[in-house]
């Protein structure tokens, strides 16, 4: 039979083991995806490098798909294409890497109606002029719905059931003196975490002209092994940085076990340089706090009642 005393140093370790224990219990997620059955694009973007003086010619279809149940107005219109310091896209704003919005045409009619199941052909033309600057060169050619659409006088149904946009991007990079470089300014690994996913964290700074590619690999292992339970190295997280941005990314393990002990490598590769932080992270949910300190001053208490108790028995003797 167990001594209360045994029994209680024993409960204590294994709450104190409780992280190492949960390292192989994973949470798993859905991610519910948006599906747009409203219009189709097909490529959705296109790279090319152009020489000062240069005409170019390219195309993209665009499709109503058969299950949709109207027919589909739509206008097209160009945009900047920006990235902003989260790499998130805002079509708004202009700098000296947009100016290929004055060199762009669409050849193929602005406005049109696509019946379900109908494809079309919309083409432009990119025209360079001879002073154009080197390195990147950024835009987007956007297909939206119609605001002017009218009813359908046959059949009394509106052209347009939903309002839809989706654009065609073009990372153009003209000739010259063109420079690739730049430096990952920070990375992080969040050492301790009440709840959430482990994560790594980093600034990117493309100090060159013309865009280029940043990747983000993230593995994790338990604490007593070298055997991944984690990695994305065979498809790492991928941005493409554009000239004269600075750019805040997470890579994110988002099956975390809810607490657990683990060894964390994050590495973040642009412009031929890599930089790796490797940490010891420890997840811990509050509740399980609360239990281990708990069960450290339940020990503390026991132990001082122990050595009073003892202390009394030799004033006794």
């Amino acid at each position: 039979m167990k001594t209360p005393r045994r029994a209680l140093i024993k409960t204590i370790l294994a709450l104190l083991f409780l992280p190492v224990i949960f390292a192989g219990l994973n949470v798993k997620t859905s991610y519910a995806e948006g599906v747009t059955t409203s219009l189709t694009m097909s490529p959705m973007r296109e790279r090319v490098t152009l020489n000062p003086g240069d005409s170019y010619k390219s195309a993209f279809r665009i499709r109503n798909p058969e299950t949709s149940s109207n027919n589909f107005s739509y206008r097209i219109y160009n945009q900047p294409y920006y990235r902003n310091e989260n790499n998130e896209v805002i079509f708004e704003n202009v700098d000296n890497r947009s100016q290929i919005l004055d060199w762009l045409t669409i050849d193929s009619s602005k406005t049109g109606t696509l019946e379900p199941g109908e494809t079309r052909t919309i083409e432009f033309t990119i025209t360079v002029p001879e002073n154009a600057p080197a390195g990147g060169q950024y835009a987007t050619i956007t297909v939206g719905s119609d605001p002017d659409a009218t009813e359908n006088s046959a059949s009394g149904s509106a052209l347009i059931k939903e309002s839809v946009a989706i654009g065609y991007t073009i990372f153009a990079e003209i000739t010259g003196t063109t420079i690739h470089q730049g430096e990952v300014t920070n990375t992080d690994v969040p050492s301790f975490l009440f709840f959430g996913n482990i994560s790594g964290s980093s600034v990117v700074k493309n100090t060159g002209n013309t865009h280029s590619q940043a990747y983000y690999k993230l593995q994790v292992f338990p604490l007593f092994s070298d055997e991944e339970i984690y990695t994305n190295e065979e498809n790492p997280d991928k941005h493409l940085i554009l000239p004269d941005r600075t750019v805040y990314s997470e890579t994110v393990w988002k099956d975390t076990p809810l607490a657990g002990i683990f060894n964390v490598k994050y590495t973040v590769e642009f412009e031929g340089t890599t930089t790796t932080v490797n940490k010891l992270v420890i997840i811990c949910p509050v509740w399980l706090l609360f239990i281990i300190v708990f069960a450290i001053l339940a020990l503390v208490v026991w132990v001082c009642t122990r050595i009073k108790k003892h202390h009394k028995i030799k004033e006794n003797a």
